[in-house]
């Protein structure tokens, strides 16, 4: 058994030492008396930090919250065993149980990441424990027939690669049902693959409580009804977001949340969600139900429109880097004190989406390769580029071309191989792909005539953590859509040379907004071969290098319009001089 699943090493219970000090007396008397051994038996506190919540550290301890729902440490008669067996020496008194304070414990915590992957294969499979993959159906909702009614607390911490494949399931998620008492706050479920019948979400089921900064990747499909985050919600979700491909086979979807009868506040999502019925965002409201300063992507979800909440272009979405513009009411009050000043989210660059921060971590903000030109209306023969942005500088960074394996092999995190995948409905049957005008392996791919229609992402390994993926493009197109539109050159283009930059001037409205792209060309008329070239980052403005001697350089960007339905425009500029060697 992997150690994941090991408990914490025995710990002196805090409230047993008092106790055993009268214990040692009595049984010192009585040895004394009979002439018998005694000794005392250590006992192991779960509640390290005595805030009433129990510890979880391994996926046996998240396992047996199902058998205690209302969160006291005081397990069901039918589940007494498996949670002994997953919390072992625990002190079951009243008084002193499972460590809590005064034996009042109140729900759970977790304490480290965890993860079904656990031959760190990319997914959650029959090699983990048997006790998970129950026999290809995946995890089991905690509460998946009657109400969670406690504290779920995930400090900032993950659960990664939950699977769930029960197609005849309904209310599924990490949770089934969340009941009016419950709360969960600050967890994330990346590489998440949950299916169901319906009803379905990646955390929860049935939300009757409060959700606070909660996030989900991956993918989640079912009939009908069918939220990122979760698919019914009568109580609340604050401060929360979800980038998970959302499908709905016959039926309604929502990208957050599909059935909304509660209140949605200062929450995105930007996942592609697929359904007959439903809404970038949400998928239904009713009821009494409210949405507040939420949002989310119009070209990456495929939808304009949505039950609630307010459509933003990615570039919307990421333009703010603080509490203003549309989210200058996001610096939410979650502690429940009289000051709206807890600061949940980390804004990055301009060119990222929000994302959650806990005690000075900032948890991943969405797919961590969000950037690729003309990515909303992908063109046969005009190339797809995509960005890696690095957990620790926030950065932009473009990985070596010069990768020539695709075995998904990571080296340092901007040094990675990419694969690219496409698929008829861009859910399933992803299959690899090769550019005939992009080097392999590389972050830039050329779509073909072969791939109008379908649809496209890329693929890289990470350093840790599995493989990563963009977002899933729109279908590619035969013909741009874009329209023309002429850019210039502020300086360096007529006479260009080795180690002097060349300068493209600022679009109208858009110079904060556009990632240009360089070619370089062996004719000044564009009809030699033409070499995409890599900048590092992305730039207005670019340096040639020894091996663009001779050649003549332009460059091109794609920017929208910002409306719902962008309005894709395409600039391009015309060629600079011969590049001379520097002298």
């Amino acid at each position: 058994m992997s150690t994941l699943l090991s408990p914490p090493p025995p710990r002196r219970h805090k409230h047993f030492l008092g106790v055993a000090a009268c214990l040692v007396a009595l049984l010192l008397g009585a040895t004394l008396i009979l002439g018998a051994p005694a000794t005392a038996q250590s006992t192991t506190d779960y509640d390290d930090d005595n805030d009433g919540l129990i510890d979880v550290r391994n996926l046996a301890q998240l396992n047996a919250i199902r058998h205690d729902l209302d969160g006291n440490g005081d397990p069901s008669a039918a589940g007494a065993t498996a949670y002994g067996a997953a919390f072992p020496n625990r002190v079951t008194t009243s008084s002193g149980r499972m460590g809590c304070p005064s034996g009042a414990c109140t729900g759970y915590e977790l304490r480290a990441d965890l993860s079904f992957d656990e031959n760190g294969d990319g997914q959650m499979t029959s090699a983990g424990d048997p006790t998970y993959w129950n026999s290809g159906n995946g995890w089991l909702p905690i509460a998946d027939t009657a109400n969670y009614v406690a504290t779920f607390r995930g400090n900032g911490h993950t659960i990664s690669y939950l699977y769930i494949n029960r197609t005849t399931g309904s209310y599924l998620g990490l949770f089934g049902y969340l009941g009016p008492a419950s709360s969960i706050d600050g967890v994330g479920l990346p590489h998440a693959n949950v299916t169901g019948r319906q009803n379905v979400g990646i955390l929860v089921g049935n939300a009757t409580g409060a959700i606070t900064r909660a996030w989900t990747t991956g993918r989640v499909a079912a009939n009908t009804v069918v939220g990122g985050l979760a698919s019914n919600v009568s109580g609340s979700v604050k401060a929360s977001w979800s980038a998970a491909a959302v499908h709905a086979s016959s039926g309604r979807a929502g990208g957050l949340v599909d059935a909304l009868t509660g209140s949605l506040t200062a929450s995105w999502s930007a996942g592609r969600v697929t359904a007959s019925s439903g809404g970038g965002l949400v998928g239904a409201t009713g009821g009494s139900s409210t949405l507040t300063n939420s949002y989310w992507d119009t070209g990456t979800s495929g939808w304009s429109t949505s039950a609630g909440g307010v459509g933003k272009t990615t570039r919307d979405l990421q333009r703010p880097t603080g509490y203003s513009s549309i989210y200058a009411n996001w610096n939410l009050n979650l502690d429940g004190d009289a000051n709206t000043d807890d600061d949940p989210w980390d804004f990055g660059t301009s060119r990222q989406y929000p994302a959650l921060k806990f005690t000075g971590r900032t948890t991943h903000r969405g797919p961590a390769w969000i950037e690729a030109d003309h990515w909303n209306a992908p063109v046969a023969g005009e190339p797809l580029v995509a960005g890696l942005y690095t957990k620790t500088s926030r950065a932009l960074v473009t990985p070596a071309a010069t990768i020539t394996t695709c075995d998904g092999v990571a080296n340092t995190n901007s040094r990675q191989a990419w694969v690219w995948e496409r698929s008829d409905d861009g859910r399933t049957s992803w299959t690899t792909v090769t550019s005939t005008r992009g080097p392999a392996c590389s972050y830039v791919y050329v779509p073909s005539s072969s791939d109008v229609g379908k649809y496209l992402r890329a693929r890289v390994a990470r350093t840790s953590g599995g493989d990563a993926y963009t977002f899933t493009t729109a279908t590619v197109v035969a013909s741009s859509a874009a329209t023309a539109a002429t850019a210039t050159f502020a300086g360096g283009n007529a006479s260009p040379m080795v180690g002097t930059a060349v300068t493209v001037s600022p679009l109208p409205s858009h110079s904060d907004r556009t990632l240009w792209r360089w070619q370089r060309c062996t004719a000044s008329d564009g009809t030699g071969t033409c070499t995409l070239l890599a900048p590092g980052t992305p730039s207005w403005s670019y340096t040639p290098v020894a091996a663009d001697a001779g050649g003549y350089l332009r460059a091109f960007v794609y920017y929208s319009s910002g409306a719902s339905t962008p309005v894709w425009t395409r600039a391009a500029t015309g060629f600079t001089g011969a590049v001379a060697a520097s002298n």
